[in-house]
């Protein structure tokens, strides 16, 4: 096998009972990436659906496919963190692994990351995205917790709280906290800590997941709560800067 060349993206993918997903995911993602020099990164918190043996023999004929595996379930941001830590990519993207985020997007994505933006981050809230078959209640609760934490923080984007963005990898391996590591948000800890940065949102369709069972559950929103709280302070005091000025 044929050893990749430097990666310019690094794709990386949190993954807890996702076997089915990946096995569909992955290649697809391989062959809309075709043109660009990336790597595919599974970061694996000890599935016991053989979610790592699916990744290891992809990874077994295609270079640009890496595993990290974890010995149990340590958060998503972590494993975010953790796979930014083995990344190549000066760029990294973050989506889920069951196909709610379309990995189509990721092209134009790139293409506003190499026009100078620090995140581009896949907005479900800007013209053109929107939920496909969630329910309105789900969608309704969605709305309200993003608003909230966006006024509570000040945040000037309108979807702080997606899964699925692309930044420079160096915010998420020289971010000065972490407080979101037990949790889901690491994008809204990135847009809260650092001042300055440039910020795309591409529009995304949220779909419903290809397989599996959710992670969500009312832990996830306390975690969000706790994680506000922990910023706030932080964000009225003065933050690290990047060499980009905010848009």
């Amino acid at each position: 096998m044929a050893a990749a060349p430097e990666p310019l993206l690094s794709v990386i993918l949190p993954t807890y009972n996702e076997r089915e997903n990946v096995s569909v995911l992955v290649p697809r993602l391989l062959d809309i990436l075709q043109d660009v020099p990336c790597e595919v990164i599974v970061v694996d918190d000890g599935s016991p659906d053989g979610t790592a043996d699916a990744v290891r023999e992809m990874a077994g004929s295609d270079a640009r496919v890496r595993l990290v595996e974890r010995s149990g379930k340590a958060g998503l941001a972590s494993a975010v963190f953790a796979g930014a830590a083995e990344a190549r990519g000066r760029l990294v993207a973050v989506m889920d692994a069951d196909l709610s985020h379309d990995p189509e997007l990721l092209p134009e994505m790139l293409a506003h990351a190499e026009d100078g933006c620090d995140v581009i981050i896949g907005s479900r809230y800007v013209r053109g995205g929107s939920f496909a078959h969630q329910p309105l209640v789900r969608r309704l609760i969605s709305r309200v917790l993003n608003t909230g934490v966006r006024i509570m923080l000040v945040l000037p984007q309108h979807d702080v709280l997606t899964g699925y963005a692309l930044c420079r990898r160096e915010l998420l391996t020289h971010m000065p906290t972490r407080y979101s590591s037990r949790g889901f948000k690491w994008l809204l800890e990135l847009l809260a800590v650092y001042r300055g940065l440039r910020v795309h949102e591409s529009p995304i369709v949220f779909q419903n997941r290809y397989a599996g069972v959710s992670k969500a559950d009312a832990r996830e929103a306390i975690a969000l709560a706790v994680l506000c709280l922990r910023l706030a302070p932080r964000r009225f005091r003065r933050a690290p800067a990047t060499s980009a000025s905010a848009t």
